[in-house]
């Protein structure tokens, strides 16, 4: 099992798709940084010699990708978060199938190993990969602004009493940006997952690669226009107002559910 699952998380490193998605991410950021920086940085020059009336500085953690969706960058990576996850790797399942390199791996090994291999393998690289912007982008911030605790009575914060988690926002900035990044990761892993099941009934390469965005979107989209918005998983991904720890929840094992049970009950099954 350990050495199925090496394999196919090194084959996942390895696949020039994953710097393509990364490639993305990063230019995305790079791009809402030269958007929104500059200011920020002039801002806090300009107050430490008393020219703004407000006296509150820019810090690192009301400057990254993911706090809120103010900007058009945002709203992109929001909306792309399923094709960054899927690219690495969610599309290897379908070549294994077609190419036959299935038939080949499971002469060594059984094929539970090899199902449950390649579900982590995409999960892992799909996680990595969409939640890397968020990475990068807090850390282009933090490189140009001072990482201290943002002020609750500045109301550029981008964060208001009624978002979820405030308190610790507040009080704990690092911990906030893990929980958002840690939710971006896990989303993005299930999103990836989509692709697997679809791999197996059909020809054509390009759905397995666009079924977890049209997943994604359309479920957000019905929740938010049925008054769930608790439940839309776009929603829950920025940091707002919407989503509770059981609707998180809830939709995480919906997404598990959807992603693993018919993938791994029909590759048992199946002649592969």
């Amino acid at each position: 099992m350990w050495r199925i699952l090496g394999i196919e998380l090194k084959r996942s490193m390895q696949n020039k798709l994953l710097f393509l998605s990364l490639f993305i991410g990063a230019t995305l950021v790079v791009w809402y940084s030269l958007d929104t920086l500059p200011f920020a940085i002039e801002k806090n020059s300009n107050s430490a010699y008393g020219l703004y009336y407000d006296d509150f500085l820019e810090v690192s953690f009301t400057n990254w990708l993911g706090i809120n969706n103010m900007y058009l960058q945002q709203n992109i990576y929001y909306l792309i978060i399923p094709f960054l996850a899927v690219l690495p790797f969610g599309l290897s399942f379908y070549t294994d199938l077609n190419e036959g390199y299935v038939k080949n791996i499971l002469i060594r090994v059984k094929k539970k190993e090899y199902l449950i291999a390649k579900y982590f393998s995409v999960f892992i690289s799909g996680g990595l990969s969409a939640v890397s912007p968020l990475v990068l982008s807090f850390m282009i911030s933090s490189a140009f602004l001072p990482s201290m605790l943002p002020e609750a009575s500045y109301l550029f914060t981008n964060i208001i009493s009624s978002d979820k988690w405030t308190d610790i926002f507040f009080t704990n900035p690092y911990a906030y940006i893990g929980i958002y990044s840690g939710l971006v990761f896990i989303f993005g892993g299930l999103l990836a997952c989509m692709a697997l099941t679809v791999s197996y009934f059909t020809s054509k390469s390009f759905l397995p690669l666009t079924f977890p965005f049209f997943v994604y979107l359309f479920s957000s989209l019905f929740c938010e226009l049925t008054g769930l918005d608790q439940f839309s998983v776009r929603k829950i991904l920025e940091t707002g107002e919407f989503g509770t720890l059981f609707s998180i929840a809830l939709m995480a094992v919906m997404f598990f559910v959807l992603s693993f049970v018919p993938y791994y009950i029909i590759g048992k099954a199946k002649d592969l």
